[in-house]
């Protein structure tokens, strides 16, 4: 990742950063996974190529195939039953290498999709990056480019697409800063005046 200073024409200082980035063609989910919001198929597989990881977690494991699955519903057999905003109560801090998030993308999907309640990016993203080693990873999978969490810098984004006239993902991968080191600043959306 490189950044540079630079200011505009009324003089504001802002930092660029530049991000590596993917595109990522990939076949849809596997026909057999019948879970709404399965990965595209070989996502994961990709993803874990490009970051050898010895322990993973999913929060909202439905239907993933690497690491530890969490998630609330029962029927999907997930490793542990349970609410990825409420992972401290199964996971101590600082104990996966990485972390991957595909939540429902909205609350109202969330009940029309899996009958579940209020996602709450804030509560999620705290919890993933408390759980992940510092040095570690967390990936938030979403159809909009997710906001840097505290305590972390971008590391890489990846376009997932698997047909047209369908929505994009994106999985925007940052890493867990290690204590006392500086975080870059999230990017900035341009403002129109």
């Amino acid at each position: 990742m490189n950044s540079q200073l630079c200011s505009d024409k009324w003089g504001i200082s802002s930092e660029i950063i530049t991000i590596p980035r993917e595109v990522w063609f990939l076949p849809r989910p596997r026909k057999i996974n019948k879970y709404k919001g399965g990965f595209p198929a070989y996502f994961e597989k990709k993803l874990f190529e490009l970051y050898p990881s010895e322990k993973i977690l999913q929060p909202f494991g439905g239907m993933a195939e690497y690491g530890i699955r969490v998630d609330i519903n029962p029927e999907v057999h997930p490793d542990v039953v349970g609410d990825a905003h409420k992972l401290w109560l199964y996971f101590k801090d600082n104990t996966f290498d990485f972390v991957l998030c595909d939540p429902p993308y909205s609350t109202d999907l969330s009940g029309k999709l899996y009958h579940t309640g209020e996602i709450n990016w804030k509560k999620y993203t705290s919890e993933a990056v408390r759980v992940c080693k510092p040095g570690g990873y967390i990936a938030l999978y979403h159809w909009l480019l997710s906001p840097r969490p505290a305590s972390t810098r971008y590391d890489r984004i990846i376009v997932v697409i698997t047909r047209i006239r369908h929505f994009a993902r994106i999985c925007a991968v940052f890493q867990k800063t290690r204590k006392g080191e500086q975080c870059k600043a999230p990017i900035k959306q341009a403002t129109m005046f």
